[in-house]
């Protein structure tokens, strides 16, 4: 297939990812912000590498499920560093059918994999149903530099989000995704900056988080720049402190040119060093670039779906731990908790919450370690629970999960349904069954998905 030529064709499927999956000349293609069912003529992109791409550019047919997006931002471009923002994917999906759809994608992975796997239950919604808008309590913008005119013109600063495959900034003033609050904030810190003399355009500045509490006002916000002596940033952030103070401010240096939101020297500014959240009955302590849910209303319903999980009382170890989310919560319920975690801010983050939450301080117990090394000295648990990174758990790491410990209960928090179905494939080959498959939807309007996977070692017999 080569050049760039426009072809009408019927999207038969959706991929794993989220996109819409069409044949064209007997070669599968991807078209993003398409719909099972729908008629749509695209223009096919061949890049350089990998299969060929379709660049919507009318549908044709629409499905019944499409709907107009909230967000004028929300688009997509095949070219590289053009296009609209990136954030989003799906919305132009009205919500039920996501629901729905993203408990398919992990039924039809899971299932393909383990051949008795249950039927996946229906996706819990991470927001009230039919308001699945401002449910980002981590809000986070990048920086960047625009000319509107001639290259003689100065640049101006802007904050957006990058365009989709690439890193180039699309300005937005809107992201009805995000917290209001944090918004509010961002923009507002956004025009101090750019109001700066001479402006903060080619300044260090790279981005802007805020965390805004679910369960409370607080708002703890963190700039991040490339070097913290620049002089217009640093009178800028002290301007923010005193117009518009959030409850914490930190700044963050982040030096290399790397895909990390935030580097690893951080220092505070302004007010405490953590924020405090409530999930699942239980105070938690985050730091600023610690690892936390996005999502606190979709990490309740996690927290909920693994304490529901577990028979009482038990011994159970938390591999990649975090701060905390589901030791402390699992501690409170009665469970005797071994956590263990590599990341030693968020493992510090952790042990502070012990002291907020008496009930949990004797039973719950950090390891600062990673979770191969850790698991050479651990010999005996009743349930492990998993909540790894996307890329899931290491061929070590499973293969000391059910040949060495062989807990009679693995719970399996996953963020990405295809490693989950690898994996759970491997563990079932090792005589478990999965009892439960429950999806969460902790990102409404895309296609990523959240599932809890409850599995328990097979009775003989």
């Amino acid at each position: 297939m080569t050049g760039a030529r426009v072809v009408t064709v019927d999207i038969e499927e959706l991929s794993p990812g989220g996109d819409g999956i069409a044949k064209a000349a007997g070669v599968r293609v991807a078209v993003p912000f398409t719909l099972p069912g729908e008629r749509v003529r695209i223009q096919l992109i061949a890049p350089r590498r990998g299969r060929p791409i379709g660049r919507l550019l009318e549908v044709v047919r629409p499905s019944p499920h499409r709907v107009a997006p909230a967000c004028r931002h929300f688009g997509w471009s095949a070219t590289p560093g053009t296009g609209a923002c990136g954030g989003c994917s799906w919305q132009h999906i009205a919500y039920p059918e996501q629901l729905r759809l993203k408990t398919a994608i992990v039924d039809g992975l899971v299932r393909a994999a383990v051949r008795d796997a249950p039927r996946t239950r229906p996706m819990l919604p991470g927001t009230p149903i039919g308001q699945p808008w401002g449910y980002r309590n981590k809000v986070h913008f990048v920086f960047g530099d625009e000319r509107s005119g001639g290259p003689r013109e100065q640049p101006r600063l802007t904050m957006g989000h990058y365009a989709r495959g690439s890193r180039r900034v699309i300005p937005v003033v809107e992201c009805p995704v995000h917290d209001e609050r944090g918004n509010a904030f961002a923009f507002a810190a956004r025009d101090v900056y750019a109001s700066a003399p001479g402006g903060a355009a080619g300044s260090s500045l790279r981005s802007l988080a805020v965390r805004a509490g679910l369960h409370s006002d607080e708002l703890m916000a963190t700039v991040v720049v490339a070097d913290d002596r620049d002089r217009r940033v640093r009178a800028s952030t002290r301007r923010v402190l005193d117009t518009m103070p959030p409850t914490s401010l930190h700044l963050n240096v982040h030096t290399a040119d790397d895909g990390f939101i935030f580097g690893p020297h951080t220092r505070r500014l302004h007010g405490p060093a953590r924020m405090r959240e409530q999930v699942g009955g239980a105070t938690v302590l985050v730091s600023p670039t610690a690892f936390f849910q996005t999502n606190v209303q979709a990490a309740e319903l996690l927290v909920r779906s693994v304490i529901d999980a577990l028979p009482r009382p038990s011994r159970v170890l938390d591999l990649y731990a975090g701060c905390g989310l589901f030791a402390i919560p699992l501690s409170l319920a009665g469970h005797h908790v071994v956590a263990v975690e590599e990341n030693r801010e968020a493992v510090a983050d952790g042990e502070a919450a012990l002291a907020l939450n008496p009930g949990a301080r004797e039973r719950c117990r950090f390891i600062a370690r990673r979770v191969e090394d850790a698991l050479r000295s651990v010999h005996a648990a009743d349930v492990v629970v998993l909540d790894p990174p996307r890329e899931g758990c290491s061929a070590s790491v499973l293969k000391a999960l059910v040949t060495q410990l062989r807990p009679s209960t693995i719970v399996y928090v996953s963020c990405n349904p295809e490693a989950l179905a690898q994996e759970l494939g491997v563990i079932c080959r090792n005589h478990y069954q999965i009892r439960i498959l429950q999806p969460v939807d902790m990102f409404p309007h895309s296609a990523h998905i959240e599932t809890v996977a409850v599995l328990s070692i097979r009775q003989h017999g």
